[in-house]
């Protein structure tokens, strides 16, 4: 499954800052602002700390994900292939996973999903790489977890949900932003990542896409009604898929 962002440009979407920045122009050609450049994971060994913090993350909702897989950081060329298959939307995160049919016993034959990486487009401000990661890592879950065949809606809203999850964690957390561009590794937020966070949270409050959008407010109230909890929450979602 993939993470997208309709209809803006994937380099131009976060640009909180006024008029006259000063922006890089990447080597695939996307043009990064300076304040997003100060906490960007640019690549995949950068981004082995916050794939553990999300698995942790994880681990706390006990939701803990056994299976060992990468996370690359890639560039937008390299989604261009998932893009082609979402039309309108620009992708900047995808789930990579294969089923293959096993044998358990004789005569009995069992479907078995194995997720196989994350990619990620580099570049992007931490705090949106870890969005983006929340929500693919909940695919993951998913997959590994035997959810098959849910309605697409409901599983983006449920990952939309967890990366909204992850994203208030962070609002009273500690940066813990480490680039080559940036000698800062843990302290306050910027002023920047403040807002970046409401930003974020504020889009998949807001989204107006039938399936993001409306997939988050469909699940959040499922959330709300199950009084937030999420295993529950997710029988519901298997429930309503096999009814809708």
């Amino acid at each position: 499954m993939v993470m997208g962002l309709p209809n803006v440009a994937a380099a131009n979407a976060y640009n909180l800052t006024a008029c006259g920045t000063e922006y890089l122009m990447l080597a695939d050609n996307r043009w990064q602002c300076v304040e997003c450049k100060e906490s960007a994971v640019m690549d995949t060994d950068e981004s082995l700390s916050l794939h553990f913090e999300i698995r942790e993350f994880f681990k706390g909702l006990n939701m803990k994900i056994e299976k060992v897989f990468p996370l690359i950081l890639v560039d937008h060329q390299s989604l261009n292939k998932a893009e082609e298959e979402n039309y309108g939307v620009v992708i900047r995160g995808i789930c990579m996973s294969e089923e293959k049919i096993v044998t358990r016993e004789p005569q009995r034959f069992v479907r078995e999903c194995n997720v196989t990486a994350i990619r990620i487009l580099y570049g992007l401000p931490r705090l949106l790489t870890g969005y983006i990661l929340a929500h693919e890592m909940m695919h993951a879950y998913l997959r590994l977890k035997g959810y098959r065949n849910l309605k697409t809606v409901l599983e983006e809203g449920i990952c939309q949900v967890l990366g909204r999850m992850w994203l208030e964690s962070q609002r009273f957390s500690s940066s813990n932003a480490s680039s080559s561009s940036s000698s800062r590794t843990t302290g306050d937020q910027s002023d920047f990542e403040k807002k970046l966070v409401e930003f974020c949270i504020h889009q998949i409050e807001t989204d107006e896409t039938p399936i993001y959008g409306d997939g988050f407010r469909k699940v959040n109230e499922m959330l709300v009604s199950n009084h937030y909890n999420l295993k529950d929450t997710l029988k519901g979602i298997a429930i309503a898929s096999k009814t809708l």
